[in-house]
């Protein structure tokens, strides 16, 4: 049998995944067969090593939750509680971020003196001279290297602070002790991947909740489906489509990979806030319980949304608590769109100062509002349910959810929010080694250009026809 003639885009390694060479030959079409074998190729050298890496980074972390929840448990002072809550949370930070925990360690300190500020104005202060702190460290005192590392910790430590405050000046709470407070700021249940929690939520700790198999089943959910989103983030996404795929593919590639690693990140949160004894607590038949289930992302209501604002509100459930409550009520006063634009531009500020991030998040914010004003109007003059959140069984429209035309429409404005995030996501693509420091300017409008700015074409036409039916 004559040697085979492989073209260029077959790798040579790759033949090592067929017991045969000769097996080549049964293939009529090479190409296929290079898929088939990309496949496996995939597969073997990024699934396990990404298991292997996740495991040996956050594993000492939950490991650290647990034994906190193991002290809660204990009938001990919930002094000794908080006190293990700060001590791990400090452990996990310098595990994670190295020399680079001085600067949450330094804005926490900070924020326990201000608490001693007048009642009233704690709230105020504390959220100016948070932002201020960050916009120094990011801008002037800390390399951007550094600062990627420790943005997510600080991003979570300025919300908690900022609520905390807000709190004690409406008198929810009282002030907590500096042990208390550490304990809260640096809890190593939300300290490195969050989730946002408020002093309320963090005292369920004290209680010392025995374990249950729907704890452990609730613990065990969570973990199992951040790995599934790594693996669908890093392994899986980026082989969809090929490389000189048509350009909205890619942008679409693109943005899922980012996506996932984002439900990746989202689902670890909920893990380490439920090993730690922090559930969500709900009132049944006037008895207080706990669900050992705490939500931060939502997936299926991103990947396939009924509106963009569905997609703002799951994307990260406590931090859109957080600015709901502490941020855009507060500005509501201003006018409901500068108060969403407000809400937006703080955002971004605690995510990180680069055009990049400030674009996406300002876009988006500014999309929501024009599709929730659209379809309000289409759904007073229509008498129908289109609008950007789902009816309520009472609504009293005379078109409801199950009317094939609203379907139709509904459906159609879910293509729009994908249609959307494709566009927005891709500046998120991990093809730049300007990830770390944010794309500037010119590199996010150049991405944009190499999708005609078709997304903000669309929002403005939807807007103009908001303004016309008006």
């Amino acid at each position: 049998m004559d040697e085979i003639q492989l073209p260029d885009y077959v790798d040579e390694n790759l033949i090592e995944y067929f017991d045969d060479p000769d097996e080549l030959l049964l293939y009529e079409d090479l190409e296929e067969m290079y898929k088939y074998g990309r496949f496996f190729y995939m597969f073997k050298s990024c699934v396990g090593p990404t298991t292997t890496q996740t495991v040996d980074l956050v594993g000492p972390l939950l490991a650290m939750c647990l034994i906190l929840r193991l002290v809660s448990m204990l009938k001990l002072p919930r002094l000794v509680v908080h006190l293990v809550s700060f001590v791990c949370g400090l452990a996990a930070l310098f595990l994670f971020t190295k020399k680079n925990s001085v600067y949450p360690l330094t804005m926490s300190a900070l924020g326990y003196a201000l608490l001693f500020v007048k009642n009233g104005n704690r709230g105020m202060v504390m959220a100016i001279t948070s932002v201020a702190f960050i916009i120094m460290c990011e801008l002037f005192i800390v390399q951007a290297e550094n600062w990627h590392q420790v943005r997510g910790s600080m991003m979570v430590l300025v919300m908690k602070l900022i609520s905390l405050a807000f709190d004690l000046d409406k008198g929810v709470i009282s002030r907590p002790n500096i042990l208390e407070y550490f304990g809260y700021s640096v809890s190593v249940s939300s300290v490195i991947f969050g989730p946002f929690m408020t002093y309320t939520d963090y005292c369920q700790i004290l209680v010392g909740k025995r374990m249950s198999f729907l704890w452990f089943l609730g613990v065990i959910r969570s973990c199992f489906l951040s790995h599934c989103c790594l693996i669908i983030s890093a392994c899986i996404a980026p082989w969809i489509f090929e490389e000189d795929s048509f350009k909205w593919f890619m942008a679409y590639q693109a943005a899922m990979s980012f996506r996932f690693s984002h439900y990746f990140v989202s689902f670890l949160s909920e893990c380490t806030s439920l090993l730690s004894g922090i559930g969500t607590e709900v009132n049944q038949e006037g008895k207080q319980i706990t669900i050992w289930r705490s939500d931060v992302a939502r997936p299926q209501h991103i990947e396939l949304p009924r509106s963009l604002v569905e997609v703002v509100v799951h994307w990260n459930i406590p931090m859109h608590v957080f600015l709901k409550n502490y941020v855009f009520k507060k500005a509501l006063p201003l006018g409901r769109f500068i108060a969403v634009l407000f809400t937006f531009g703080l955002s971004s500020l605690l995510h990180g100062i680069n055009f990049q991030l400030a674009a996406v998040l300002i876009s988006i914010g500014t999309y929501a509002y024009i599709e929730h004003v659209f379809r309000q109007k289409l759904g007073r003059i229509f008498n129908a349910c289109i609008l950007a959140r789902k009816c309520r069984p009472d609504c009293g429209h005379v078109y409801g959810e199950a009317n094939f035309w609203v379907l139709a429409a509904n459906l159609g404005f879910s293509f729009l929010a994908v249609f959307h995030l494709a566009y927005l996501g891709i500046m998120f693509g991990s093809d730049s080694g300007e990830q770390e420091r944010g794309y500037g300017m010119k590199h996010t409008l150049s991405k944009w250009s190499h999708l005609d700015f078709a997304s903000h074409w669309v929002a403005l036409v939807t807007f103009l026809l908001g303004r016309i039916i008006g």
